[in-house]
């Protein structure tokens, strides 16, 4: 059975998470003209075609076609010849630049925790000095959804993203809960961290 996001992301009338998040909105202001932006598991792209769309060079990955093609028609759309989407599993993504900003929003959760450890370690690596890094994941504070319980694989303890960040400057760090819902009444209660860093 597949995530409830693949079908949602065959439409391009709806926006499958929302907009852009309020951390990201924010450090956009931050950014120089131009930087070079990196979206790890970007979905349908409502960040990367946002950050896109502010004029910033943006790469963004995601291990769906039906996401990525998504970005791509919008791309076509709006013309957005700044911003590249690939079809890739983030565990085997090389960076093959450096950036001002890498955003993994909502995914870490999904892979084994030996797997975004490493990725956490590259995207680290691959940050320029003064650049950010966001990051939201879900954590252990409360029960995965029955639905998605085959698809977590790697929930992460509460405070640990926040620790693995303490090299940085974390400009912000929330931990909360929050419930959504999304197509066919399908409602989820999550506890998340989030956290904004910016490399020393």
């Amino acid at each position: 059975m597949e995530p409830f996001w693949e079908k949602s992301y065959l439409n391009d009338e709806v926006e499958t998470f929302g907009k852009p998040s309020i951390e990201v909105v924010d450090v956009s202001k931050r950014l120089k003209e131009n930087s070079k932006v990196l979206d790890l598991g970007c979905g349908d792209g409502r960040h990367a075609i946002f950050l896109a769309n502010l004029g910033h060079q943006v790469d963004a990955v995601d291990i769906s076609e039906a996401g990525i093609a998504k970005i791509n028609r919008a791309k076509g759309k709006l013309n957005l010849t700044n911003l590249t989407a690939c079809v890739e599993n983030v565990v085997n993504y090389k960076f093959i630049d450096t950036y001002d900003l890498v955003i993994s929003h909502g995914l870490f959760h999904f892979m084994e925790r030996n797997q975004w450890s490493n990725v956490i370690e590259r995207m680290k690596l691959g940050t320029r000095k003064n650049g950010y890094n966001i990051i939201a994941v879900f954590t252990n504070e409360v029960e995965i959804p029955e639905d998605l319980k085959s698809y977590v694989k790697g929930i992460f303890n509460e405070g640990e993203l926040k620790e693995i960040y303490s090299d940085w400057s974390v400009e912000m760090y929330q931990s909360y809960q929050f419930e959504d819902e999304h197509e066919n009444n399908i409602r989820h209660c999550h506890a998340v961290n989030k956290v904004v860093a910016r490399k020393l």
